[in-house]
């Protein structure tokens, strides 16, 4: 494709806030926005690699194509963008074999990524895909995954803001009529670009390389500032690194100079505090992505000794960092400098052993050899819907619009994704209500659905339900049923995903012992916040509201 350039409609005075590189995590997206208040007339800026690499490529999409709906957002493509898009409409000579390898390759290497997610939204197994039953898979996701994938198409390569251009990897001049025109993956996959000797008099803004890379003197995840070239990197090697986090910079204003921007940053990280002072001790080795060979020698406590060809060190690494490839076993970056702490700092555990933690210091990686304690919850419950709406999806909003018609009360609470039933038990002790479990079910011909309220501590039995309900082969539905009947994904099965059942599809089955409680908890459809209301008004008045009616069920989950 060719290098289309799109201008950024900014007036005077409009905060900006631009990021890069958010490689299929929505919930750092999602945390990092809450994190800086975007509201108002805030722009939003992202600079390509929306998906691979993370847990949940298709809702990082999905949730983005929300945000671009409703909100002044503009995306620039980036080369795993364009490579998806290809693959996912690219007819030219091969593409069978290049599509069939790639779903073998991300799925054995990665485990994760968009068509990955598209395969196994429409209970694909991507093992099963071959050069001779392609044509047919990618059809089925053509069609079915059409908005998505025309969204990827559609993505310009170069945002102009006048004083700041943002390009995924990198360009060789400002001069834009010089690049209109041109071939642009170049631009979107431009490696090491910041080492090229480039100078510009407009600012440019790039992701694509993560910023640790070129910085061997420290594991430093923050934006790279160059104000004598006017060059910003901020690919924080979020969803790529272990170690990695979801950079922003704020523009105050969209002529503001460089010295005036500021950054923030985030990541999932259990946050402590630290008790003791500690001095800064070197690293004897800092092995990073391009000379990441290592062989294991000697395994003790959750370390692996290792030999680094490279350097001809030996050196003692979490073995949760080493994985294997064709050509023996690397390891992701990891230095074992130990960070200058002072008591009272707040620091970000990345792994946890009896010698101490290796932890993140305002974005630098290392160390902490001293002790600490958890830091608190900052999730307060707060009555009624949120104060700020703009980061949330339509589907929550959707919800607290359904609540507040219907006039029933209830609590909320903003917290991180939370996709498992562990998860939830934290937030479940701060909204003090009967912990449910949701599973959203079908029979073998997928003709009827369920959606089962039980407690979470009962164990869930097929055939124990199948007999009381008369439906035989119960399993769990795929995921784009889920979203075609009750717009949820994955993780945020929610009772309240009913009030999109508008066909009633879905058949609603609660276990008897959900009704002793007196307040339950539950995602507004999405697994980002919680709600807590009485079991009295679901029964009595959303129920009979959004037409659906439950069957009651005994089950002793033995």
């Amino acid at each position: 494709m060719d290098t289309i350039i799109q201008k950024i409609d900014a007036k005077p005075g409009q905060r900006i806030i631009a990021m890069s590189d958010i490689h299929g995590q929505p919930d750092y997206i999602l945390q990092l926005l809450r994190k800086l208040h975007y509201h108002g007339d805030d722009i939003l800026v992202i600079v390509g690699d929306l998906a691979e690499k993370g847990s949940d490529s298709l809702q990082a999409v999905r949730y983005i194509m929300d945000l671009h709906s409703k909100n002044q957002v503009y995306i620039s493509a980036g080369n795993v963008d364009e490579h998806l898009a290809a693959l996912l409409w690219d007819e030219t000579d091969g593409w069978k074999q290049r599509f069939c390898d790639f779903v073998h390759w991300q799925h054995n290497v990665w485990h994760h990524g968009l068509i990955l997610d598209m395969l196994t939204g429409l209970g694909i197994s991507p093992e099963h895909i071959t050069p001779e039953n392609t044509a047919s898979y990618r059809k089925r996701l053509q069609k079915h995954y059409a908005p998505e994938i025309s969204f990827l198409r559609r993505l310009p390569t170069i945002l102009d803001m006048g004083s700041y251009l943002f390009v995924h990897g990198g360009i060789p001049t400002d001069d834009l009529d010089r690049l209109a025109g041109t071939p642009r993956y170049q631009w979107l996959k431009n490696d090491r670009f910041l080492e090229q000797g480039h100078r510009f008099s407009r600012c440019v803004i790039v992701g694509h390389w993560p910023v640790c890379l070129y910085r061997p003197d420290e594991q430093n995840m923050n934006p790279l500032f160059d104000y004598e070239h006017r060059i910003i990197s901020i690919d924080g090697a979020c969803g790529l690194k272990l170690t990695g986090q979801l950079n922003a910079l704020i523009f105050p204003d969209k002529d503001a100079p460089m010295e005036e921007i500021t950054w923030e940053s985030y990541d999932a990280f259990p946050l402590v505090t630290a008790l003791e002072s500690r001095k800064k001790k070197p690293f004897s080795l800092y092995i990073q992505y391009l000379d990441s060979q290592v062989e294991p020698l000697e395994e003790k406590n959750g370390m692996m000794l290792c030999r680094h060809p490279g350097s001809g060190k030996d050196l003692w690494i979490p073995s949760c960092y080493l994985y294997r490839r064709e050509d023996g076993w690397h390891t992701d970056d990891y230095s074992d400098e130990e960070l200058e702490v002072i008591s009272g700092d707040t620091l970000s555990v990345l792994y946890s052993h009896a010698s101490g933690c290796y932890v993140k210091k305002n974005g630098i990686s290392g160390w902490y050899r001293g002790s600490y304690q958890k830091s608190p919850s900052p999730m307060p419950l707060l009555p009624g819907r949120p104060a700020e709406e703009k980061a949330r999806r339509p589907r929550e909003t959707a919800v607290y619009d359904l609540l507040d018609g219907l006039g029933i009360p209830y609590f909320h609470i903003d917290h991180p994704e939370a996709k498992t039933m562990k998860a939830c038990e934290k937030i479940d002790e701060i909204l003090n209500s009967f912990i449910c479990k949701n599973l959203f079910l079908r029979n073998q011909q997928a003709t009827c659905f369920y959606l089962l309220m039980m407690p979470a501590d009962k164990k869930f039995k097929t055939k124990e339900l199948s007999r009381q309900i008369g439906s035989a082969r119960l399993s769990f539905a795929e995921p784009e049923y889920m979203e075609t009947f009750l717009h949820i994904s994955p993780g945020s099965v929610s009772v309240l995903g009913l009030m999109n059942d508008t066909e009633n599809r879905v058949q609603l089955l609660m276990d008897r012992d959900v009704l002793n409680g007196t307040y339950f908890g539950c995602h507004p459809n999405v697994n980002t916040s919680s709600l807590r209301m009485k079991l009295e008004d679901l029964l009595e008045r959303i129920l009979p509201a959004i037409h659906h009616e439950a069957i009651i069920v005994d089950l002793k989950g033995e």
